[in-house]
């Protein structure tokens, strides 16, 4: 196998991974959603990030048609059933939206590190007509990590509010 086949496998493991992490992101805030409610701007953002999710879903299949593959279903299967079960975790917990808001601003973190290896990845394997839509997904999940991050406080007091009632 040359530098460049194995560079162009690791990039499409990369994507498949990448696809994965997004429906596990997808299933996660639809198990979430309705606990969130009570705050009425977080439940907003958190259903564009998931119609947001289901787009860049959806970019990594176009990528992934474009390089003669698709996503792995197993994989998919498995994050599936990581999402439900990490939507239980904190349910019931009387923190748990905090505990959530908290995660998804880590969970951003992670989303913005994978898409700048698919990025450096994608250079390796001689796709780099696919950085554009790689960027621009990995700045969307900037804007709603730098938006969770601003709105931290908010959250909190309002945490705060909805306890002391």
């Amino acid at each position: 196998m040359t530098d460049a086949n194995a560079a162009l496998n690791v990039y499409l493991t990369g994507l498949r991974n990448q696809h994965a992490v997004e429906t596990q992101v997808i299933g996660t805030i639809q198990n979430e959603l309705s606990r969130m409610e009570p705050y009425p701007e977080l439940h907003a953002k958190m259903r564009a990030e998931k119609a947001r999710s289901t787009t860049q879903a959806a970019r990594l299949d176009d990528l992934l048609a474009k390089h003669g593959t698709s996503k792995a279903i197993a994989k998919e299967m498995v994050s599936g059933a990581i999402a439900t079960v990490a939507g239980f975790v904190h349910a019931g917990a009387d923190d748990e939206v905090m505990k959530n808001v908290l995660a998804a601003i880590g969970f951003k973190a992670y989303e913005i590190g994978s898409y700048r290896a698919l990025l450096i990845l994608a250079d390796a394997a001689g796709a780099s007509e696919d950085k554009s839509v790689l960027e621009q997904s990995m700045k969307e999940e900037q804007e709603t990590g730098d938006w969770l991050g601003s709105h931290l406080p908010g959250f909190v007091h309002a945490y705060v509010r909805q306890r002391s009632s």
